[in-house]
């Protein structure tokens, strides 16, 4: 490695570590953040036309959140191979734009170990986690399964969503309603579809109500608290000197308002309040 490589290279570990402490306490959160203000407003509003534009920004956030979390799972990947964190998620040199997908790999568990070797943390053992938390090997199975269901998961809605969130975020081609189909609380998008050389116009309908958007910040809300979890154990990995203060300083303090945020709005999710 020559000396500009070795600067660049000890530049990078210095920036990573602190970039993950101030990303962790600062753009991590923002979409939970802004989904919670949504929610309050919705609440607020008694305009129906209004109260469902409110609404259907925040499947947008949840799309969003989809999307970094996808991101952060890749970003765990590259940096087995050497790649710095803060690199991949700054999208330094990526070549394709688009949806990014929930990598594969994460989506099946066989065990702990395997889980803990594909996520690149291989020096974590359970001995080691007991030190700073109390955690049986039963809980920390049931830990990563979840991990491994949620990804499998959030893929498969994620895949669902596409279209829609791609049409909202380019151009906005959504009609508010069309009378007498389904309910007041959904969207249409108009979608052409060849049948055998005939062109058909189909109505696709999303609903875009108060319980989608409680229901979709509960889901923002639990892939923020999983990926401070994953940025620990991260920690714990590459920089276990700084692992611990991550651990009450960031994990559990800012897990704890989120859970604190999601119960002031009166949700329930088991594994969340």
């Amino acid at each position: 490695m020559n000396q500009i490589a070795s600067m660049r290279r000890r530049d990078d570990d210095l920036i990573e570590r602190q970039f993950v402490e101030d990303y962790s306490k600062f753009a991590l959160q923002m979409n939970f953040l802004a989904i919670i203000a949504l929610l309050e407003k919705a609440r607020s509003i008694s305009d129906p036309i209004k109260r469902k534009s409110i609404c259907l920004t925040g499947l947008q956030l949840l799309c969003s959140s989809y999307e970094d979390l996808a991101i952060l799972l890749h970003a765990l990947l590259e940096k087995k191979d050497g790649r710095h964190l803060h690199l991949t998620l700054g999208v330094e040199n990526q070549g394709k734009l688009g949806s990014t997908l929930m990598p594969r790999i994460f989506k099946r568990f066989e065990s702990v170990q395997q889980m803990l070797d594909n996520f690149g943390f291989t020096s974590i053992t359970k001995e080691m986690l007991s030190q700073y938390i109390d955690i049986s090997e039963d809980i920390l199975k049931e830990h990563f399964q979840e991990i491994a269901d949620g990804v499998r998961g959030l893929s498969e809605y994620q895949s669902r969503l596409k279209d829609y969130k791609n049409k909202l975020k380019h151009g906005k081609p959504v009609i508010e309603s069309i009378e007498g189909k389904k309910a007041p609380d959904y969207v249409v998008f108009l979608k052409w579809r060849d049948d055998d050389g005939k062109a058909v116009l189909e109505m696709h309908f999303l609903e875009a109500s108060i319980r989608q958007l409680e229901t979709a910040t509960i889901q923002v809300a639990k892939i923020y608290i999983q990926s401070l979890g994953l940025l620990w154990l991260f920690m714990l990995q590459y920089y276990p000197n700084h692992s611990e203060k991550y651990l009450n300083e960031i994990l559990v303090k800012y897990s704890q308002a989120c859970i604190d945020q999601v119960k002031a709005l009166g949700l329930k999710s088991q594994g969340l309040t």
